[in-house]
């Protein structure tokens, strides 16, 4: 009895799929989802208007990536910007300390390691505003987000 060439490719190409489709889905999900554990060891202390849902929003990201979080309420939070030295043009509604960096708003974990493995002479980074799809604000990401240095100066330190 001879075998059809065709029916062998074709199981080949069945066996083929099989293998590739949930190796395929594996590898989607570890890139999707934050690896857990980045900020091990990490501590941050944010401070926050007290009625800001989205800050502690931000404060649950960084402990899942396994930062120990301190939350500070504070009703003037753009006095506390003002004796940091944060620019106008770089504020957002929360301000955290990260080892002695000022890190202002929703800014990704990638941007806070490359601060802290680098660590350039600067006083802190920013992601301004409240962009949508940023790490505790709702919503879908609209573009690449610009984290910005400052120190008397504003830097463009990343783009994630």
């Amino acid at each position: 009895m001879t075998t059809n060439p065709l029916s062998r490719k074709f199981l080949f190409l069945i066996l083929v799929i099989a293998i590739s489709i949930p190796i395929a889905v594996i590898a989607f999900m570890a890139i999707s989802r934050p690896v857990e554990g980045v900020l091990s060891g990490l501590s941050v202390t944010i401070y926050k208007p007290p009625q800001c849902p989205c800050c502690s929003e931000y404060a649950g990201y960084l402990s899942s990536l396994g930062a120990r979080v301190e939350i500070a309420a504070i009703d003037d939070i753009d006095g506390l910007m003002d004796r940091l030295g944060v620019p106008q043009d770089l504020r957002s509604c929360h301000i955290s300390i990260v080892e002695g960096y000022i890190v202002v708003g929703h800014v990704p974990a990638d941007a806070i390691k490359k601060l802290l493995s680098e660590r350039p002479n600067i006083k802190g980074i920013s992601l301004p505003g409240m962009p949508p799809g940023s790490p505790g604000m709702p919503g879908a990401r609209e573009k690449p987000f610009a984290i910005y240095s400052f120190n008397g100066s504003i830097n463009l330190f990343l783009i994630i």
